[in-house]
């Protein structure tokens, strides 16, 4: 409104600049005392946190949550307590530190729920210990807020766009640290009882035995679950009948012979792929002998896992006749791998290059849909999703051991899918790019592939396929450190989250040779399912053209492989905008614990 501008009282940015979607940062935040048509203090008067005091009116503006009321199964007293010592062990520090961030007069206000709220400079979804400026409204994060106090004093140099982004006021040129009121989203009492229920559930809950992994090298615990194995040596009774090698384009100059540097050689436990490196062992089984205790064991330790023969799990042919003949006339964009160029088409002028001969060009349809839901845009092929998944109790957006599945109906959810990834085949050769670049997703995923057709001209005895390389949360310093060293990076650029980069064969057998860095190499055919832990740098290249589809996750046991993920892209964001927080992470631990805290939890599922 523009009703008070006269008077010389300030609106807020988001007022200003008007922008859709947005709200006014000022609502329920800030009063004004009138007398004879004139304000009689300053403008910005604030509620503070005494429950006493204001409890009625907080109470009033108190968003009414619309819970999930079923899950793919019910909801037991298990699943509760485990997905409750998971967020009180994440979210119990930050809790306590937004007590402290209570003690000096903070503005209350409501927790949003019908829009995204993000950091205005880091765009890191906010929940705790935020800070508002008094003229303009702009929320800014701890982080933000403490390089507002560091950057304010020698504001008079030479900013960068990061600084400028972050000192400019609406109202009066730069801001500077007295500007700033502190806010919260919570009252002294509630968080209180909060954390006393979560100190309680920590004392109850026995530590852990470590996992091999907690305390041994990797590989060790990866020679206790599988024996080595030698190449094409028949695979262990838990995993699928072994297929025949790849074979790689004749095009293709990649050296057969395993070349071993004198000062180190292959370690136990590992095996050697069809290109003569080193690689990881994956777990893999067929979906009938994968349990759910299984899957956790191996998951636990941040290792992928390979799931065989799920196609005919799958009701609906997802095949290039059914998406030309079901969606053919819709507008789509291409991205061609190699340069990233991408130009508009129809959905049906993709899907007809499939198995055809067409030039060296090789286009992909990738996050289709882009904006819309998937449930929403394709219904019959989302139902068929969610009943072929293995492991739904995690995979599933309604999963009860997937943390997101307690995001109430009516708040802005984060969009963990699922989406489709179509790509045309393309090669190793030095110099290719694959058909998706090296990079790390915010959450756990699992990717399906529903079709493989032949590139013309390849060999036809062996199955078209894609093949996958996954590297180990714990290498991703050592990935970043070669990438830095080969290519000409930005300072603050982050080489594997820019996702510009795809590691060929030669440059494979570098990092083997350089850092004794291996990846998880996986052969993904139709029916083929793998899944990814959050924060293992991952990429890949079709052989074949390729139908898949794909959906993320937040499992318990990568909680803080997220949270370390969200303040990777933050960092990101503070040197130039690159991506906005939509997993809102804290957010979603705090929703699945009020969920999990409502009397009455396995009744109502």
């Amino acid at each position: 409104t523009t009703r008070y501008k006269s008077r010389g009282i300030p609106q807020c940015f988001a007022c200003v600049r008007r922008r859709g979607g947005d709200t006014c940062r000022f609502q329920h935040v800030r009063v004004f005392l009138y007398k004879d048509e004139a304000p009689t203090a300053e403008p910005f008067i604030t509620y503070i946190h005494a429950d006493d005091i204001y409890g009625d009116f907080i109470q009033s503006r108190q968003p009414q949550l619309d819970f999930p009321h079923a899950w793919n199964e019910a909801m037991t007293d298990a699943h509760v307590a485990r997905v409750k010592t998971t967020i009180a062990k994440a979210l119990m520090p930050v809790l306590k530190q937004e007590l402290v961030h209570l003690q000096d007069k903070a503005v209350w206000r409501a927790l949003e729920h019908d829009v995204r709220a993000t950091c205005d400079t880091c765009l890191t979804s906010i929940f705790s210990g935020t800070w508002m400026c008094r003229q303009c409204g702009r929320e800014v994060c701890a982080d933000c807020f403490d390089r507002v106090r560091q950057l304010a004093p020698v504001a008079a140099g030479p900013l960068s766009d990061g600084q400028k982004n972050l000192l400019t006021c609406m109202r009066s040129g730069l801001h500077d640290a007295d500007k700033f009121q502190r806010t919260s989203r919570f009252t002294r009492h509630q968080l209180q009882a909060v954390v006393a229920e979560m100190e309680s559930l920590h004392r109850r809950t026995p530590t852990p035995t470590p996992t091999p992994a907690d305390n041994l090298n990797l590989l060790a615990s990866v020679a206790a679950l599988s024996p080595p194995i030698a190449v094409n040596a028949p695979l262990p009774p838990t995993s699928s009948p072994p297929r025949p090698p790849l074979q790689i384009r004749a095009s293709s100059p990649i050296p057969t012979a395993f070349f071993v540097p004198p000062h180190h050689s292959p370690p136990p436990g590992c095996t050697i792929d069809r290109v003569g490196l080193p690689v990881y062992p994956t777990q893999t089984f067929l979906g009938s002998e994968l349990t759910e205790m299984a899957f956790q064991r191996i998951w636990a330790r941040g290792q992928p896992v390979v799931v065989t023969g799920q196609l005919d799990k799958f009701q609906l042919r997802w095949t290039p006749e059914y998406f030309i003949d079901k969606y053919g006339a819709e507008p789509c964009q291409l991205v061609e791998c190699q340069s990233e160029h991408s130009r508009s088409a129809h959905v049906a002028d993709f899907f007809r290059m499939f198995g055809r001969p067409r030039d060296a060009s090789v286009w992909k349809l990738k996050d289709w849909p882009p904006a819309a839901d998937f449930a929403v845009a394709f219904p019959e092929l989302y139902e068929d999703f969610v009943r072929a998944v293995p492991v739904p109790a995690y995979a599933r957006r309604d999963g009860v051991l997937n943390i997101a599945s307690h995001f109430p109906d009516n708040t802005v959810k984060p969009d963990l899918g699922p989406k489709m990834y179509n790509a045309l085949a393309t090669d190793e050769r030095s110099g290719s790019m694959g058909s998706t670049r090296l990079h790390m997703d915010m959450a756990d995923a699992v990717n399906i592939m529903l079709y493989a057709a032949h590139a013309p001209g390849a060999d036809r005895t062996h199955p078209p396929c894609a093949v996958w390389d996954l590297y180990r949360a714990d290498d991703a310093d050592k990935v970043r450190a070669f990438l830095r060293e080969r290519f000409d990076t930005a300072p603050d650029e982050d080489p594997i989250h820019a996702q510009k980069f795809y590691l060929d064969v030669q440059l494979r057998r570098e990092l083997w040779e350089e850092k004794h860095v291996m990846s998880y190499r996986v052969y993904q055919a139709p029916g083929d399912v793998v899944f990814i832990p959050a924060g293992c740098a991952h990429q890949v290249c079709n052989l074949a053209d390729c139908i898949k589809v794909a959906a993320d996750f937040v499992s318990p046991e990568n909680v803080a492989r997220c949270a370390q993920l969200t303040e990777e892209f933050r960092q990101l964001n503070l040197a130039h905008v690159w991506k906005e927080d939509v997993l809102q992470l804290r957010a979603m631990m705090w929703y699945a614990w009020m969920s999990c805290a409502r009397p009455g939890m396995r009744a109502v599922s």
